[in-house]
């Protein structure tokens, strides 16, 4: 995997789709992206930069092509909080929860999962 992988708000979208269950046909990311009101050739579009940015990966089957993520989800989803911790905070972590907290925009259920995860890496 490439070190890291720019991918846009768009592409994000198709690569949920195609990582809750692949491989996906271009029929199958049609069909669920449906709701967007995006064209086809936009969906194409999207596809082929995921393509060449090395996110997806592709197999021709008969006259279609089947779409396997190249990357998974998890190392996209670190990636992109590392850069935004960086670019937002600075690097600090520390920071950015900080700011979480006293805006008091975390639930409880949040708050409680943050306090038992901290707990938990202090054992």
């Amino acid at each position: 995997m490439p070190a890291y992988i720019s991918i846009s708000e768009s592409e994000w979208t198709v690569m949920k789709i195609i990582w809750s269950e692949p491989p996906k046909t271009l029929q199958d990311i049609l069909g669920s992206l449906k709701h967007t009101g995006w064209s086809t050739t936009t969906i194409q579009t999207y596809l082929a930069r995921l393509v060449k940015k090395g996110a997806l990966a592709t197999e021709r089957q008969g006259k279609r092509y089947l779409y396997y993520p190249a990357v998974s989800e998890r190392d996209c989803q670190l990636a992109e909080s590392r850069t935004f911790l960086n670019r937002i905070y600075d690097g600090s972590l520390s920071q950015m929860v900080k700011g979480f907290v006293k805006s008091g925009s975390l639930s409880q259920e949040e708050w409680e999962e943050l306090k038992n995860l901290i707990a938990s890496q202090e054992k």
